[in-house]
């Protein structure tokens, strides 16, 4: 992960806050991801495609030696395919199918 580089969350991609931290919800392979911390949630709430990883981390205040963690956990959502960048490409948008018909 670049601090200099922009992330945001994959536009196929929902994220919601919980109790217990959050939730994401692939819609293009439907599946569910758990979070157990409400500051990672946060931070990628803050990831908007413009804003720099960097500045978002000093944003949210999160101190120098805790970073490792959330970059950690961010190139793992990023390996998942849940944040992308400008230089990574999600996958291939799913193929539009006409109502009442069934895929090929």
């Amino acid at each position: 992960m670049e601090l200099t580089a922009t992330y945001r969350l994959a536009p196929y991609v929902a994220l919601r806050a919980e109790r217990f931290g959050g939730l994401i919800y692939r819609y293009d392979n439907r599946r569910l991801y758990f979070l157990h911390a409400p500051e990672l949630v946060r931070l990628l709430h803050a990831l908007d495609g413009a804003t720099t990883l960097g500045e978002a981390l000093e944003a949210l205040g999160v101190a120098e030696p805790a970073r490792g963690r959330y970059l950690r956990a961010l190139a793992h959502l990023q390996r998942l395919g849940v944040i992308v960048g400008p230089d990574i490409p999600g996958p291939p948008a799913l193929p539009a199918v006409a109502a009442g018909s069934a895929p090929a």
